[in-house]
Order: C-alpha cells, then sequence, then structure tokens
C-alpha cells in the first residue's frame, strides 16, 4: 500500500508543482499573489466539459479552447485590475483582496450561471495501468507525464531563453529591467499569460480525474500558495519541488491517518520549514529580508 500511495501522491504532486509553477511564475514578475488562479483553474475545467458534453466537440478542440479560455481570462484580469493597482502604486494588501475578491466573483458568476452541482467528465470505469507498485488509471499517468513535460519545459526556457532569464531578473530587481527599457508592462502581461496557462491545463486534468464543481479552485490555489512559499518564495523553479512535496505528503497523511488530516498536515510541514528555514527549501538565505 505504502507504493500505491507514494504513487498516488507523485501524481498529483506533479499536477499541484505545475499550477504551482504558474502562480509563482505570476508572483515573481508582478509582485501579485494571485488568490484568482483558482478561479482560472475552475473555468478551464468548466470549459472542456462545456465543449466536449455540452457541445459536443471534439475533445482535443475542448481542451484548446480551455487552455484558450485560461490564457485570456489572466491575461484579462492584468489588464483590468492588477496593471492599474501597479500604476497606482497599490499596497501589497490591496493587491492581495483585490485577487481575492477576483477569484470570489469568478467564483459566484459559475454559481449563477452552471449552479453548485458537480460536473464529471468521464463515464464508467477507468482503465488502469499497475506500474511498479502502484496502480494508476490512464488518466492519472496522462494528466502527470504532461503536467511533469510541461513543467520541465517551464523550467527550462526560464533558465535558457532570453524571455526567461528576463523575467527571473525582473523577480530579483524590477528597477533595473525599468532602466535597461525592457517594457515590464509587457513582461507582466506575457507571465500573466503563461501562468494562467499552467493553471488552466491543471484544471483540465484535474477535471478529468475528479470532476469539477465551482469550488474546487479554492483548495487549489492554497496548496499553490503553500507550494511556492514551501520551496522558497523567490526561486520560481522551487514552487514545481513544493508541490511535489505536498502530493506526496498529502496522500501519505489520507493513507497512514486519514483523508481528513490532510491539510493539517500540509500546514504543519509549512510552519516547520518556516521556522527552520523561513527562505524555502531551495531559497536563498540571503535574500530573506525580501521575503
Amino acid at each position: 500500500m505504502l507504493l500505491q500511495f507514494i504513487a498516488n501522491g507523485l501524481v498529483e504532486g506533479v499536477v499541484l508543482g505545475m499550477f504551482a509553477l504558474g502562480f509563482s511564475i505570476i508572483y515573481n514578475s508582478s509582485r501579485v499573489f494571485n488568490f484568482a488562479q483558482g478561479g482560472i483553474f475552475t473555468v478551464a475545467g468548466y470549459i472542456v466539459y462545456l465543449s466536449w458534453k455540452i457541445l459536443n466537440l471534439p475533445i482535443g478542440v475542448g481542451i484548446m479552447l480551455a487552455i484558450i479560455g485560461a490564457i485570456g481570462l489572466g491575461m484579462l484580469l492584468e489588464r483590468l485590475i492588477f496593471y492599474p493597482l501597479y500604476r497606482q502604486q497599490s499596497s501589497p494588501a490591496i493587491v492581495i483582496l483585490s485577487s481575492l475578491g477576483s477569484y470570489l466573483v469568478i467564483v459566484n458568476l459559475i454559481v449563477l450561471i452552471l449552479g453548485n452541482e458537480t460536473r464529471v467528465l468521464r463515464s464508467g470505469v477507468e482503465e488502469t495501468l499497475k506500474l511498479g507498485g502502484g496502480i494508476l488509471t490512464k488518466i492519472q499517468v496522462f494528466g502527470g507525464c504532461t503536467a511533469l513535460i510541461l513543467s520541465v519545459l517551464t523550467i527550462i526556457l526560464l533558465r535558457h531563453t532570453r524571455f526567461g532569464i528576463t523575467l527571473r531578473a525582473l523577480a530579483d530587481n524590477s528597477s533595473l529591467i525599468a532602466v535597461l527599457g525592457l517594457g515590464i508592462q509587457r513582461l507582466r502581461l506575457l507571465s500573466f499569460a503563461w501562468g494562467s496557462m499552467l493553471g488552466g491545463v491543471a484544471g483540465v486534468i484535474a477535471a478529468f480525474d475528479v470532476g469539477i464543481d465551482p469550488h474546487v479552485g479554492g483548495s487549489a490555489v492554497l496548496i499553490g500558495a503553500v507550494a511556492t512559499i514551501l520551496g522558497g518564495i523567490r526561486v520560481i523553479e522551487a514552487a514545481f519541488f513544493g508541490g511535489v512535496i505536498i502530493g506526496i505528503t498529502k496522500n501519505l497523511a489520507a493513507g497512514h491517518i486519514s483523508a481528513r488530516w490532510e491539510s493539517a498536515v500540509t500546514f504543519f510541514i509549512l510552519l516547520i520549514v518556516l521556522l527552520l528555514r523561513p527562505q524555502g527549501i531551495l531559497g536563498k538565505r540571503g535574500r530573506l529580508e525580501e521575503i
């Protein structure tokens, strides 16, 4: 059973890590602790559901529409809400409240239009694959592989392309980027598009795996925030490793204690890490004052 819980945890952790990576890209480029990312996660799941189950479009078209919708919603939020707040030099508290308010507006619009019911994309019993000592569904395997590939590609792009290096430089010193004339406004917009794309893909995978309801993004965005802090809030790539650790921890806690203790164990680990290493597992101690 231990191998089964580890296998489940790895799959969930990789998807959570990809979501946290998108969360971290947005935070480090714009300083927006974007709770609205949970709304984007939810909207992507509903778009693929409506496209495939209601409009009878091919599943590939539904997934593409979901990803495009997630990117568009993320860029819209940046243009209409977060960039005006940035120009007004609003305090971090106002920005956080605005992102939380955006999430609540998105969730309530979904409830108003589509209701509170849980929607299921799969029908019948899903085929399973035996890998090592664990058994996983085909959706878990496909979703985990997709999340892992996208996360690795994102990390490579962040480290080895001009845009990725500029984005990381923006996280370190936004004033220097402005002096060099590299266009903070454009970088912020692209970072929201990138982060929202990763959040949207995570939402689609979750919708196929466990179904969707209007509030499913709430727990995802909380875990994404915890994973970002756990990995190292000023190191963009560290959020992915934080997500993997949380995924494995949640499943081991569910298997050996109770599923009701998943969140408690996750936040207990966060508290221990913050007490012993407040800059995060992969964070740099020299930047502690900036956390």
